[in-house]
């Protein structure tokens, strides 16, 4: 019996982990086994740490680079070896700026052909930034060609964060989905929650003979488009890389610790400041910060121009992944140091 791939895709800080947490702690429910893939552009590891540290389960984990391009090798290997453990089902978190199609090529490709099917391709967008990055991505012609693939590979595209918007701001995200997918199911949450029930379905534990997995239809039960719009009240209307098949050419994943020599830590407020201070050209940001000897390890974590922070129990040395699109890294790195110097 093949194993049943579970993909997750969508851009930088749309919401995939917190959606694979969700599929984690209902899998331990329902007694199943899963293996994790999880692919980050850095060459530190932050959402690993933050599924091992909220669910205990064992990742897989790639980085520095792009299954889909520059660790398009590295996949079938650690999928062969995931597969040992006997997984019930594989859950795959891509980069952001990965394209899910050649995900699934390698899939189909020996000795993988054999061992693995392509259960669902779930994509997720950040409703309240979707639209601005059309024109913020614009100059990567290969970035936005892989955004479009993220849309039309779904089986199932979650617009998350879906209540920081208006109503009219979802329609015009739906018809902008439609153009790329007209067959894929849409739904709208917030915090990456949706019925779960349909992507499982057919997926059980191997220590139960059972027939091969089949993929239920898709009634996720989120909230729909007009329901959304009825909510907010109001009439509702209808790394480098140049290889062929780059899925990127202008982002870059660089990784900052902190200074060795320093004299003072900063505040929230500044790494916020930080932050922001890099405009468009900071498309996420996300680490582990001590940010004083009597505080807890903080998790903090930027996308779409917001920082949110979370008490961490990571035990390692801090340090922060900022992933943009032509960020003098030289300059950056100057930058941070300054932070840590009055």
């Amino acid at each position: 019996m093949k194993i049943p791939v579970i993909i997750l895709s969508g851009f930088l800080g749309s919401g995939k982990t917190t959606l694979l947490l969700s599929l984690l702690k209902e899998s331990k429910v329902r007694g199943l086994n899963p293996g994790v893939v999880m692919n980050e552009l850095g060459k530190r590891d932050v959402d690993g740490y933050i599924l091992q540290e909220h669910t205990g389960t064992a990742v897989t984990k790639l980085l520095d680079g792009c299954v889909c391009c520059s660790r398009k090798e590295d996949l079938a290997d650690s999928l062969m070896v995931l597969l040992r453990g006997r997984p019930d089902a594989i859950y795959m978190e891509l980069t952001g700026v990965a394209d899910p199609e050649e995900i699934a090529k390698t899939m189909q490709e020996t000795p993988l052909q054999d061992l693995v099917e392509l259960h669902y391709t779930i994509t997720l967008l950040d409703a309240e930034n979707a639209l601005e990055y059309n024109s913020r991505l614009s100059s990567d012609k290969q970035l936005v060609r892989t955004l479009r693939k993220q849309l039309s590979t779904a089986d199932l595209i979650v617009v998350n964060k879906s209540d920081l918007v208006e109503p009219e701001t979802l329609w015009r995200i739906e018809k902008g989905v439609r153009k790329q997918n007209t067959e894929a199911e849409i739904v709208y949450t917030h915090y990456s929650e949706i019925n779960l029930s349909p992507i499982l379905s057919g997926i059980i534990p191997r220590k139960i003979i059972a027939p091969a997995p089949q993929r239920a239809p898709q009634t996720f039960k989120g909230a729909s488009l007009k329901q959304m719009h009825s909510e907010h009240g109001g009439t509702a209307v209808k790394e480098l890389h140049e290889e062929q098949h780059a899925s990127f050419s202008q982002v870059t994943a660089i990784t900052l610790t902190i200074p060795q020599v320093r004299t003072t830590m900063p505040s929230k407020e500044r790494l916020e400041a930080f932050f922001q201070e890099w405009g468009d050209n900071l498309l996420r940001a996300k680490g582990h910060i001590l940010l004083s000897e009597q505080e807890p390890v903080q998790l903090v974590q930027y996308a779409g121009m917001r920082t949110t922070w979370e008490a961490s129990r990571y035990p390692g040395m801090p340090y922060v992944v900022f992933i943009g699109m032509n960020i003098d890294e030289e300059q950056l790195a100057d930058r941070w140091s300054a932070l840590f110097e009055f």
